[in-house]
């Protein structure tokens, strides 16, 4: 029986003793308002108003539990060129080392709050900040498994992107691939393994990306092949592989671009046909009340300023608190 539940991912195996921090640890807001990654201004709002949303969510239910367990928050500069908004869209890599930086830094605080035994939550901004917290992550552990949720695999090189925006390559460079300010974030290269990931949600892939999964054999789950093997079945086969693969912490990147924009408008790059709200509640609470060790989070994407009727923050604050362990009871 015991096997059995192993298999399925539900139950870890003793090399994963420890415990899943989303529901149970300290939790360490680490809030990184980059925007260079998608050349688009906004989305470094969506930090810092889900850090203090997230507060006042629980300030308002009275929700002791989350209250108690957010530390204080690290918030860190992001640094941008003076005339940012006169170099964007050149596909020059110009903001390279600006993003670098950025990335840098988160991969120390990760690395530090894993170490804390706290739960590392990166609070973007664009998605070019997974780099650094996929580097910070494995640097803690060693032997990193990554769950990436996201409708864009990120797989991107200057060579085959279409735009030339830097978040649509932070995946390839932890695969290191890419320009070598991002690639050697942390001593050990690549910072996961092709085998360790798992891809799920995606819809938007490029063709230089369909080529790197299918040389490489990264796990993945499409939307359609998600829907079509069930929403819970397909989370519980991407847990079940990082489960066999014996990670010993499991980083969780999570972009709500893999909401459908019916459900969250206020993202840079919407696909049509992503979860519906409750759809991503039953993969958070799955991935919640899973016994794999996840130390480390990525939320991302959110762009206030492309939804001001507050409904998409208003969104992203409720799933994330699921996440963390709140309910409707």
């Amino acid at each position: 029986m015991t096997d059995r539940l192993i298999a399925t991912g539900l139950v870890a195996t003793p090399e994963q003793a420890i415990q899943n921090r989303l529901t149970t640890h300290p939790i360490r807001p680490i809030v990184a308002p980059l925007w260079l990654g998608a050349e688009r201004r906004g989305v470094e709002l969506g930090a810092t108003t889900l850090e203090s949303e997230l507060r006042l969510r629980w300030e308002h239910r009275h929700d002791c539990e989350r209250a108690r367990r957010a530390l204080e928050s690290i918030t860190l500069t992001a640094p941008e060129p003076t005339t940012a908004d006169d170099l964007i869209n050149r596909r020059s890599l110009i903001f390279l080392d600006e993003i670098a930086m950025t990335c840098r830094a988160v991969a120390d605080e990760v690395c530090a709050a894993i170490y804390r035994d706290e739960l590392a939550l990166v609070l973007g901004g664009d998605h070019a900040l997974a780099a650094g917290s996929i580097a910070g992550a494995s640097r803690a552990s060693g032997q990193l498994g990554l769950l990436w949720i996201d409708s864009h695999a990120h797989l991107n090189t200057p060579e085959t992107s279409p735009t030339g925006h830097l978040h649509g390559m932070s995946l390839a460079a932890a695969l290191g691939d890419g320009p070598e300010a991002l690639t050697h974030l942390t001593d050990s290269v690549p910072a996961v393994s092709d085998g360790s990931i798992c891809l799920l949600g995606v819809r938007d892939l490029d063709p230089g990306e369909r080529s790197v999964i299918a040389e490489r054999g990264i796990w993945m789950l499409t939307m359609e092949e998600w829907h079509d093997v069930g929403i819970g079945a397909g989370i519980n086969r991407a847990l079940a592989r990082l489960t066999t693969q014996g990670a010993k912490s499991v980083h969780v990147s999570f972009d709500l671009d893999v909401l459908d924009p019916l459900v969250l408008p206020g993202t840079g790059t919407p696909v049509a046909g992503g979860l519906s709200y409750r759809e991503a509640s039953e993969v958070l609470r799955r991935l919640r009340e899973w016994r794999g060790p996840i130390h480390s989070l990525d939320w991302v994407e959110l762009n206030p300023m492309l939804d001001p009727s507050g409904h998409s923050t208003e969104v992203a604050v409720s799933l994330l608190s699921t996440l963390l362990g709140e309910s409707m009871r």
